[in-house]
């Protein structure tokens, strides 16, 4: 992943305030619906979950097992107070119940179909060679396994690549801008080739992480590999991660959240004190930019690095847990990597951090979303504000997209 390779030459766009709200948002409108078709027809997909070996079919009640039957002997056994001892004896021999017969097994009823043992859900196992191509491939993972998921895949990852591919074709041939200040651009016609670069990707990232988490209940049943693995999100639940603000209550996301917000926000005011005519106005529309931004790179970044690539090398190193968390850390690192980051240390940290996260949270991604998402928020907000004036940047974001 790479910064946008542009040099420092303006943007051959009309003016924003020439252009109605309603003008710049087409794209945003359009990547955002196809967000949500496509997570609600791969949501639907993937929450099938077999029923469990031991559950009746569905409208059919289970019959009472019959009460044993027990002798009534109280009414002719012999009192044992009054009857001598020889007596005692043959009254026992004689009225004596006689013992139980084993009960018949009951007949089949062709009407209740015997309880089907629950179905492993991947008819293929596989942790590298289904998830690998599904990052450039989205929906691979999904059409090999014979599941239906892979067509939202496939169809918001090409809708992404259609509005990446409308706005490179709107920007004159010179039109370029330097990557420290791509926040302070508020042009939509670049904002749609990152926007549309931005869902492609992340389709990838989601369907890597479904073929492989697809995979697991049939690793650790005829493995027995990846038993950490006890527990397993559906894609609506990451989906929604970014909207727990419980998560606000753990000092592990309000500590490093809040941090940042002070940080940015005093670097910001230090800014606006030191340039005073400068132009600091923070429109209406970036919401709608850095919004769908920040929530992709929190939720499918998350899904690739945390959700797939930290559990393969936990198991691949034989639960060496700094070995594996640093490997994806690392990995998190390179993919960050651009001129206007070269060396990026600070993804490094943060991805073992969120590495971190995901374990102390019985391996579910849910926090580690809401942090990287709010994380990238403040960042973006921070980015335009500070460089929306004639200077360098003073907080620099790299942009995770390969253009």
């Amino acid at each position: 992943m790479r910064a946008l390779p542009f040099s420092t030459r303006p943007l051959a766009a009309r003016p924003l305030a020439a252009r109605p709200l309603a003008a710049r948002l087409p794209a945003a409108r359009f990547l955002a619906a196809l967000f949500l078709a496509g997570a609600i027809g791969a949501t639907a997909a993937d929450s099938a979950v077999a029923a469990p070996a031991n559950a009746a079919p569905a409208g059919t009640a289970n019959p009472p097992a019959p009460a044993p039957a027990t002798a009534d002997t109280t009414a002719t056994a012999p009192s044992a107070a009054t009857a001598p001892a020889d007596e005692q004896l043959d009254t026992a021999a004689v009225d004596a119940p006689p013992a139980p017969k084993p009960a018949r097994p009951a007949a089949p009823d062709p009407d209740d179909p015997a309880p089907v043992a629950p179905r492993l859900r991947a008819k293929f196992k596989s942790d590298l060679w289904l998830p690998l191509p599904s990052v450039f491939l989205p929906g691979f993972g999904q059409y090999f396994q014979g599941e239906w998921s892979g067509l939202a895949y496939t169809g918001v990852a090409v809708g992404g690549l259609i509005v990446y591919s409308e706005g490179r074709l709107e920007l004159a041939s010179d039109a370029s801008t330097d990557p420290s200040q791509l926040f302070a651009s508020e042009d939509w016609t670049l904002r749609k080739v990152i926007l549309g670069a931005s869902a492609a990707q992340g389709c990838g990232f989601l369907s890597a992480y479904s073929a492989f988490r697809s995979s697991v209940p049939r690793f650790q049943a005829e493995d027995g590999k990846y038993l950490f693995l006890t527990g397993q999100e559906s894609l609506g639940d990451m989906a929604l991660s970014p909207l727990r603000f419980d998560h606000l209550g753990k000092l592990s996301a309000a500590l490093p959240l809040g941090v940042l917000a002070a940080t940015v926000t005093y670097l910001a005011m230090d800014e606006r004190s030191s340039h005073p005519g400068s132009d600091w106005t923070f429109s209406a529309d970036d919401p709608a930019f850095f919004g769908p931004l920040a929530y992709n790179a929190g939720l499918t970044e998350e899904a690739l690095f945390r959700g797939w690539l930290l559990p393969v090398a936990y198991q691949y190193t034989g639960g060496r847990w700094w070995l594996a968390n640093g490997a994806q850390a690392l990995l998190f690192a390179g993919a960050h990597y651009s001129s206007a980051n070269p060396v990026p240390w600070p993804q490094f940290l943060l991805g073992y951090y969120f590495g971190s996260l995901t374990r102390k949270n019985g391996w579910t991604l849910s926090e580690a979303i809401f942090v990287h998402a709010w994380w990238d928020t403040i960042l973006f907000v921070g980015q335009a504000v500070t460089t929306r004036r004639a200077g360098p940047a003073t907080i620099r974001v790299a942009l995770p997209v390969p253009l």
